[in-house]
């Protein structure tokens, strides 16, 4: 079953997009907006005018946001942080940081006829939690990692 699916049956067609002027805190705010829908949705995809730049994931923006809390020495035992400045620091790093200074420019990408188990060995291969569908230089959409477990489950429940 596995083998007769491709990207294109699985293909999210709505994404986050977001302009590459786009600021860390507006994609974190798409994305948190997104997710309270129940859409899950755990990437933005970053544009200039029709041309994709990168994708930028929930993933990317914590460890972005863990290296400069980090570099502040905001990671310090929790009886020893001033919480209130954790948050000050983080919006002011989140508010002056560009997208396009995180985005992943070496995200996956997949064809559409790409199958199901293809899919997976790109998925483990980068690391990633998601990918890119594209047909030439058009942008079809996005496959989470949780969608290729959805049709890992599903096949198996078809054999248990």
């Amino acid at each position: 079953m596995l083998m007769r699916k491709r990207a294109w049956d699985i293909v999210r067609e709505d994404y986050v997009r977001v302009k590459r002027e786009s600021s860390l805190v507006e994609v974190m705010r798409l994305l948190l907006d997104c997710l309270k829908s129940g859409d899950g949705c755990l990437c933005a995809l970053v544009f200039e005018g029709a041309h994709l730049l990168g994708a930028i994931s929930v993933w990317d923006a914590v460890r972005f946001m863990h290296a400069t809390l980090r570099q502040a020495g905001l990671t310090r035992e929790a009886d020893e942080v001033d919480f209130e400045d954790l948050f000050r620091v983080a919006c002011r790093v989140g508010a002056d940081t560009k997208v396009t200074e995180i985005m992943d420019t070496a995200y996956t990408e997949l064809s559409p006829d790409l199958p199901i188990p293809l899919i997976m060995e790109k998925f483990v291969k980068k690391g990633r939690d998601c990918a890119v569908v594209k047909e030439g230089a058009r942008v079809l959409g996005v496959i989470l990692i949780q969608d290729i477990f959805v049709e890992l489950t599903e096949a198996v429940r078809i054999r248990v």
